[in-house]
C-alpha cells in the first residue's frame, strides 16, 4: 500500500473513484478487483501490487472515507453556534455538500452501513460506531442537556438524529432526489424536534 501512497493524487483518484463506485454498487463480496482495475485505467497486477488483496483495499478505502468526512467539517463555524439543534443543521449542511460533490462516497457509506460479508464485518463495525461517536461529539457539549425536558434522553435523542441523517443520506442516492427538498425537510425535523423537547424557556 505504500507504493500507491507515493502516487500523486491524479494517479490515485482514478483507482480510488473507481473502487468506490464498484463497493458502492455491488458491496464486498460481489465487487471485482478486475472491474475496478479496468475502471480506473490500471492492470489487475498493479492493482494487487498497491493493495495486496482485495480486503486491504476496502480498509484503505473506509480510512479514506473517513479522512474525507471529517476534513469536511469547519469546527470553528459549527462551535460558533450556542444552540444544539443549530450545530447539527449546520454540521448537517456541510456533510450533505461533501456528500453531494462525492456521490461515490454516499454510495460507499450507504454499502458500509449494509454490508455483511464476514470478510469486512469488523471493519465496518469498527467504523459505524466510531463514525457516531464522531458525530457526537461534534456537535454536542455539556450544557446542552439542561435545556432538554426532565423526561428526554439525551442519548436516545442523539442517536435518534444520527439515524434520521443517515436515512436522509441514503434517499440522496437517488438521482432523481431534490437536494434542496431533502435538506429542507431535514431542517424542519430538526426545528420541530426542538420545539418539542425543549424546555419552554430555552425555545
Amino acid at each position: 500500500m505504500e507504493k500507491f501512497k507515493e502516487l500523486s493524487e491524479e494517479k490515485k483518484l482514478p483507482i480510488i473513484e473507481a473502487a468506490l463506485k464498484c463497493f458502492g454498487k455491488h458491496g464486498y463480496k460481489k465487487a471485482s478487483m478486475g472491474d475496478i482495475a479496468q475502471n480506473s485505467g490500471v492492470s489487475k497486477p498493479m492493482l494487487f501490487h498497491y493493495f495486496g488483496t482485495k480486503r486491504d483495499l476496502y480498509l484503505y478505502l473506509s480510512e479514506y472515507v473517513r479522512s474525507v468526512m471529517i476534513e469536511a467539517y469547519k469546527r470553528n463555524e459549527i462551535n460558533a453556534y450556542d444552540d444544539l439543534f443549530e450545530r447539527i443543521i449546520v454540521a448537517s449542511r456541510m456533510k450533505m455538500g461533501i456528500l453531494e460533490k462525492h456521490p461515490h462516497i454516499l454510495k460507499f457509506i450507504i454499502s458500509m452501513f449494509e454490508e455483511t460479508d464476514d470478510a469486512v464485518i469488523d471493519i465496518t463495525k469498527k467504523i459505524m460506531p466510531e463514525a457516531q461517536r464522531f458525530s457526537y461529539d461534534l456537535v454536542l457539549r455539556k450544557e446542552d442537556v439542561i435545556k432538554f425536558k426532565e423526561s428526554v434522553d439525551i442519548d436516545v435523542v442523539m442517536r435518534m438524529m444520527f439515524l434520521m441523517a443517515e436515512g436522509y443520506a441514503h434517499e440522496m442516492t437517488d438521482e432523481r432526489c431534490d437536494l434542496g427538498k431533502i435538506t429542507e425537510e431535514l431542517e424542519k425535523t430538526i426545528h420541530m424536534l426542538k420545539s418539542n423537547l425543549y424546555k419552554e424557556e430555552y425555545l
